[in-house]
């Protein structure tokens, strides 16, 4: 079976594609991955080898109105997208497996009979606002999702029935399976020394791991520090990611007097993340408070209950399937009040913590890549290889 995977969001994604592609190699199937660089082409990657490279959609910085300016940059992806084409329809991959971008709806159009295209939406709810424009910018996000799904690709992939639901409505099991993301074998084969009480005089460590944007609104978290800081000094937070927002929350500690309480560090390796996590006491697993963020679990908390640790965790109807109370976490409103009792819990009972710690390192729980690649053969490639008749189908089981 040869699979193509194209990720076209970021160009330091989640490892979804990259390890399940690993996988897929490893039980004799070809597959390239391609993920644009910081420059924004797009390279096709096979075992670590850049094989293929598209010049991605870079429109002329345009000194005009926003009209025209809009419409560059639409024009630019459309010839992007008839150069990924041309790609494809040199490759003939057997499955055409992709993370959606503007236009995404073009790469299927008269290649059905060609290739099985998947669209396979991981990022669904990572859209900003509640106000009316971005509610209006949710909805046409939806509406995009929801005519690719019905109209071009074959099949569209979730990672959670609340993701699925919201794109394609309830009868979303005639267009769509579910496939739970996988975890690195650093988190679920860690192994933890042997815990130990902190006494009162040691800091409990919080760690936040993600990227540092005001897209995620951390304002309401380091406003919640900053009212545990205002009568506990026990206890600090490190922040680990890259920071696009020039340096706004540093000043933003500094202004709150939060220098010797809160740090921003840079970002580290994926393959370091867990034995980081793991010298910290309390992982965070925040979100902001907006709708479109409460559809799907993030990678990281699932990450961090296969790691062990105990997770301070926003409370939404993704999160309360992999965090239970007093055993592997706590959950907390979205309201700065609420996040502070959470971590005021942590900090001010070290009983607590310690219960909570041996806890959630006995009720670890995860699953790997592999995993997770296993289950797309078996539930989306293989069946819809043989409703097309393809003729690799039998090598797909």
């Amino acid at each position: 079976m040869f699979v193509v995977m194209l990720q076209f969001y970021s160009s330091t994604p989640a490892p979804d594609m990259h390890e399940m592609a690993v996988a897929l190699r490893g039980w004799g199937h070809r597959v390239l991955v391609a993920t644009p660089d910081r420059q924004g082409d797009l390279c096709f990657d096979e075992a670590g080898v850049e094989v293929i490279r598209i010049s991605g959609a870079k429109p002329v910085s345009a000194r005009s109105s926003r009209l025209l300016s809009g419409l560059a940059r639409r024009l630019a992806q459309l010839a992007f997208m008839i150069r990924v084409r041309a790609v494809l329809d040199t490759l003939r991959p057997d499955i055409v497996q992709v993370n959606p971008t503007m236009l995404a709806f073009l790469l299927p159009l008269f290649r059905r009979r060609q290739s099985v295209y998947l669209l396979d939406v991981r990022q669904a709810g990572e859209v900003a606002g509640n106000d009316l424009s971005g509610q209006f910018r949710n909805w046409r996000m939806v509406m995009k999702h929801r005519l690719s799904a019905h109209l071009f690709y074959h099949h569209a992939c979730f990672a959670s029935e609340a993701a699925a639901e919201r794109i394609l409505g309830p009868r979303w099991p005639r267009l769509a399976t579910i496939h739970r993301v996988g975890q690195d074998l650093s988190f679920l084969t860690h192994q933890w020394a042997e815990s130990h009480q902190l006494e009162n005089t040691e800091p409990v460590r919080f760690v936040y791991i993600g990227s540092i944007s005001k897209l995620r609104q951390l304002e309401l978290l380091l406003a919640a520090i900053r009212q545990v800081a205002a009568v506990r000094q026990d206890f600090l937070v490190d922040f680990i990611g890259p920071d696009s927002t020039g340096g706004y929350y540093q000043r933003l500690v500094g202004e709150w007097g939060l220098g010797g309480t809160v740090r921003f560090l840079s970002s580290i390796p994926y393959s370091q993340v867990a034995s980081t996590v793991a010298t910290y006491d309390v992982a965070l697993a925040y979100v902001p408070p907006l709708p479109d963020w409460q559809y799907q679990p993030t990678l990281k908390v699932l990450e961090y209950r296969a790691l062990g640790i105990p997770i301070l965790a926003s409370d939404n109807a993704a999160n309360r399937q992999i965090i239970q109370e007093d055993v592997n976490g706590l959950l907390v409103n979205h309201t700065q009040d609420g996040i502070a009792s959470g971590l005021m819990r942590y900090v001010a009972d070290r009983d607590y913590l310690l219960r909570v710690s041996e806890s959630a390192r006995c009720n670890r729980q995860g699953r790997t890549w592999a995993d997770s690649a296993k289950e797309y053969v078996e539930l989306t490639y293989a069946p819809l290889l043989r409703q097309l008749g393809n003729s690799h189908a039998s090598n797909a089981e």
